[in-house]
């Protein structure tokens, strides 16, 4: 279900987020006292919370992509591009992407991210999609089984006898849902579905 893993996406982003705030603001500390102790547990921290956004970057650099958030940096001193998410790890674009600007970037992706998993939940939880998604793949069964038999389903179904295969289905469909009852409003719902299939 695309709901269930946009969900995790976002929950990766978020501890992602929090890992690199942590990181963005510590990875500079210096110590004037402290216990060596103290010290050692300091520098296990930074470390593996430098190695758990090294492993997580490719995803977050994906997930960027696939929101299309705006994530590259073009150096023109160097005529190099820099990604955001890459230079929280390192320095090589001090100067061109403040740390603020890193963690906004981060959150819009975190946005986009739960604008889409609120978009998938109405789709799961709204009968007249399933309704849609049903009928789509009943539209397309015997389009699917002459592919399968090795015959060119596209051209078939672009067709006239596709077309005509395709409104006996049609007239079909309305007529069972008309059988079970389904209400005049109800009705313009799922031929609105038929007609966006």
């Amino acid at each position: 279900m695309i709901y269930f893993s946009i969900k995790s996406d976002r929950k990766f982003l978020e501890s992602y987020y929090q890992l690199a705030k942590w990181f963005l603001s510590n990875k500079e500390k210096t110590f004037s006292g402290g216990s060596v102790d103290e010290i050692n547990y300091y520098l296990s921290e930074v470390g593996s919370t430098r190695e758990s956004l090294a492993r997580g970057l490719p995803k977050a650099k994906r997930l960027a992509d696939i929101f299309e958030i705006p994530v590259l940096a073009f150096d023109p001193a160097h005529k190099v591009k820099h990604h955001a998410f890459s230079t929280i790890l390192n320095n090589d674009a001090d100067g061109l992407i403040s740390d603020d600007q890193k963690l906004d970037l981060l959150n819009e992706t975190i946005g986009a991210c739960g604008e889409s998993e609120r978009t998938q939940l109405l789709k799961l939880i709204n009968p007249f999609f399933w309704l849609g998604e049903a009928i789509s793949k009943v539209l397309r069964f015997p389009f699917w089984v002459l592919g399968t038999a090795g015959f060119k389903s596209e051209s078939f179904e672009k067709s006239l006898a596709g077309s005509v295969v395709r409104l006996i289905e049609l007239v079909a469909i309305i007529s069972f849902l008309i059988y079970l009852g389904f209400s005049e409003t109800e009705l313009k719902e799922a031929v609105k579905a038929l007609i966006n299939v």
